[in-house]
């Protein structure tokens, strides 16, 4: 169970990265066919795989939460070739599945902010969409 104080913390920070990216009016005009981003459910190592790649080599900082858990997770990071794969062992599976769980994704991207957002799914399943945003 989730203890109040972390769930409005996760709260905010859900309806916080949800409101700028819905609210900015660029980012249907925008391109972000170079950015992959995935999160992967290993299952026999109780963990998720996260992958980003940015193939025009323009990233070069990362801030990225797995919110929804009992202890959101949170690293902060610079990214060396555009590219990343961090594993995060878990606790436990959500009990209610892994959409009360996801993954954000802060990248320093030229000279603005992209906002990317996923959820995590089995290596057995469809990539749910991801939605991006940027800053002006």
């Amino acid at each position: 169970m989730i203890a109040p104080k972390n769930f409005i913390i996760i709260l905010i920070a859900t309806i916080s990265v949800s409101t700028v990216i819905i609210l900015d009016p660029l980012s249907e005009n925008t391109d972000f066919s170079n950015f992959t981003f995935d999160a992967v459910y290993q299952k026999d190592s109780n963990s998720v795989s996260i992958t980003f790649i940015d193939t025009n080599k323009k990233s070069s900082f990362a801030v990225l939460e797995i919110l929804g858990m009992e202890n959101t997770f949170h690293e902060e990071f610079e990214i060396y070739d555009s590219k990343f794969t961090k594993l995060v062992p878990l606790d436990k599976v959500p009990k209610y599945g892994w959409k009360t769980t996801p993954v954000t994704l802060e990248i320093t991207y030229d000279e603005y902010v992209v906002y990317m957002k996923t959820e995590i799914h089995g290596k057995d399943q469809i990539a749910p969409v991801v939605i991006f945003g940027k800053s002006d």
